[in-house]
């Protein structure tokens, strides 16, 4: 399979190359040339950081797992004691209130009155 060229342009000059044009590499301008190398070097020290951060992070993921022993899983499962599960409960009620909407006030409800009757005197209005 064949990669399409690759175009872009070196002072002002055009090139349009592929990996295997072997005779058009060589007869670009050395200081194209070195342009060139200088733009993939930074290219690849670019792709060495990310993959870097990458492997960075998916070994930290793998030491807290295997530290918290997520990675190993056992036949049984563990119990919760009596005190695991009130702590555990206490906080679900928490993010449920947290998460709730808050009621209707007398505020909110004359405030939608108010654009009710707002927006009908414009549609009378209007007609």
């Amino acid at each position: 399979m064949t990669k399409a060229p690759i175009t872009f342009i070196i002072d002002g000059r055009t090139y349009s190359l592929r990996p295997t044009a072997g005779d058009a590499i060589r007869a670009m301008p050395a200081g194209d040339r070195e342009q060139l190398l200088e733009l993939l070097e930074a290219v690849r020290e670019q792709e060495r950081g990310s993959r870097a951060a990458v492997d960075a992070v998916v070994q930290r993921t793998r030491a807290v797992a295997t530290g918290s022993g997520l990675a190993a899983t056992s036949a049984r499962p563990e119990r919760l004691g009596s005190g695991d599960v009130d702590a555990l409960m206490a906080r679900l009620v928490m993010e449920e209130q947290r998460n709730r909407k808050p009621p209707l006030t007398r505020g909110s409800l004359y405030k939608w009155a108010g654009m009710g009757i707002v927006a009908v005197v414009l549609f009378v209005l209007i007609l």
